[in-house]
């Protein structure tokens, strides 16, 4: 699944909602971002005493399907003109760090990031590896190809 950003998207709702509402209708979509099969966004819906995250998973025409009350909010009546918002919210941000940057890639060299184990490994084209030790501060250079003394001494110093 991958969360989509927009600068400075926002709309009003068209029609009032319930606490329980999963379909919310916007006067206009255009400043959002487009979602395709697995996509979401993180919307905020602002009313004069509160403000609900929702995480948006489709988006028909002005009609936003969601699921409500995220990061910590919960699902609120809101009526018609409220705000609705992109904002920067905590669950985007998870989302976009445990699926942006799990693993990167140029094709050949990759960078993986464990969450799991709070382990950051580099892969290098001749399959030489750099694995960090999580809570001993220490990096392990393994390579099938041998990794020269020099460039071994050269990465102690560096770190």
């Amino acid at each position: 699944m991958a969360i989509k950003f927009a600068n400075n998207a926002f709309s009003t709702l068209s029609a009032g909602i319930s606490a329980g509402a999963t379909s919310i209708n916007i006067a206009s979509a255009a400043s959002f971002p487009t979602l395709g099969g697995s996509d979401h966004m993180y919307l905020s819906i602002i009313g004069a005493s509160y403000v609900e995250i929702v995480k948006v998973t489709n988006v028909s025409g002005t009609t936003l399907t969601c699921v409500r009350g995220h990061d910590g909010t919960t699902g609120t009546s809101a009526i018609t003109g409220d705000r609705i918002e992109l904002r920067v919210t905590t669950a985007m941000l998870q989302d976009a760090f445990s699926s942006s940057f799990t693993n990167i890639t140029d094709g050949t060299n990759i960078i993986a990031a464990d969450s799991t184990s709070d382990t950051l490994t580099i892969t290098g084209t001749g399959a030489t590896t750099v694995t960090n030790t999580p809570g001993s501060d220490t990096i392990t250079i393994n390579s099938t190809a041998g990794v020269s003394a020099g460039f071994a001494i050269a990465m102690s110093i560096a770190l």
